[in-house]
């Protein structure tokens, strides 16, 4: 979104080249109207929207802004975080161990080889790998999945409404009823509220005091700006050669003779 000053509406070469570029891209040009009102001058469409996925786009317009000859360009668009990868861990799990047997095998450990170290580093090293071996025989490391990761933005009310919400929709399943279900409704319309509320005060503290290449990243992180498909069709070379010698954008001759001539002369010291 920004004033690229080259007015849309009019049918001239800046207008045709910001279209190609756009449109090579695979990029998208929102419409909208006139909107920059100087005044003795006609109006022109200096102001733009471009996105890459117009189907994110919830709404977009302009309004008018009575401290600006610009009209104020608003968008609003639909992101959706990516879903967190499956996270494997390893933990020990002391819940079934038997304490006396524990206690048994501790007091059979053979600690001849700490007492004669020489040096409180290989002692440590000693003791911990003991240490180890004793739990990896009680407690053995397994692999634990972890598929729900919480998420930065719920804070402990908002996960205490939610625990209320969860409770009087089991109510509601248990005594279907008017008032049950209004209850059910409130609860679950403030849940609602309240993450929409704190995920977007997240996003925002986030992207503060960011440069724009960690803006990016952080917006790529909630699913904003990925590729789109190629839809091209380029079943060989000769089509895709075509394809380019075929782009609306010209190169000087002056150009192509320089970058002849330097192909050339790097060949030539290859040789």
């Amino acid at each position: 979104m920004g004033d690229l000053n080259t007015c849309l509406l009019k049918n001239n070469f800046r207008s045709s080249r910001l279209n190609s570029l756009v449109s090579a891209v695979n990029f998208v040009l929102l419409p909208l109207t006139a909107t920059h009102h100087s005044p003795n001058c006609q109006p022109s469409l200096l102001d733009v929207q471009i996105v890459s996925k117009p189907e994110s786009v919830l709404l977009h317009g302009q309004t008018t802004a009575p401290f600006s000859y610009h009209d104020l360009i608003y968008l609003s668009y639909r992101v959706r975080t990516l879903k967190p990868r499956i996270k494997v861990i390893f933990q020990r799990s002391f819940a079934s161990v038997c304490v006396d047997r524990l206690r048994e095998d501790f007091s059979n450990i053979d600690w001849s080889t700490l007492i004669e170290s020489n040096t409180v580093n290989e002692k440590i090293k000693i003791f911990n790998n003991l240490l180890i071996k004793l739990y990896d025989s009680h407690a053995p490391l397994r692999p634990v999945r972890v598929k729900h990761l919480p998420a930065p933005w719920l804070t402990p009310s908002i996960k205490k409404i939610m625990k209320r919400r969860d409770k009087a929709k089991s109510i509601l399943r248990r005594f279907p009823g008017d008032d049950n279900l209004l209850s059910y409704k409130r609860l679950r319309n403030l849940c609602n509220r309240l993450c929409r509320d704190a995920k977007r005060r997240y996003i925002h503290s986030s992207m503060e005091g960011l440069s724009m290449g960690q803006t990016w990243k952080f917006l790529r992180s909630l699913g904003v700006g990925r590729d789109r498909d190629c839809t091209i069709d380029l079943p060989d070379l000769n089509s895709l050669n075509k394809y380019f010698t075929n782009s609306p954008f010209t190169v000087a001759d002056s150009v192509k003779t320089s970058t002849l001539t330097s192909l050339c002369k790097f060949i030539d010291t290859l040789m």
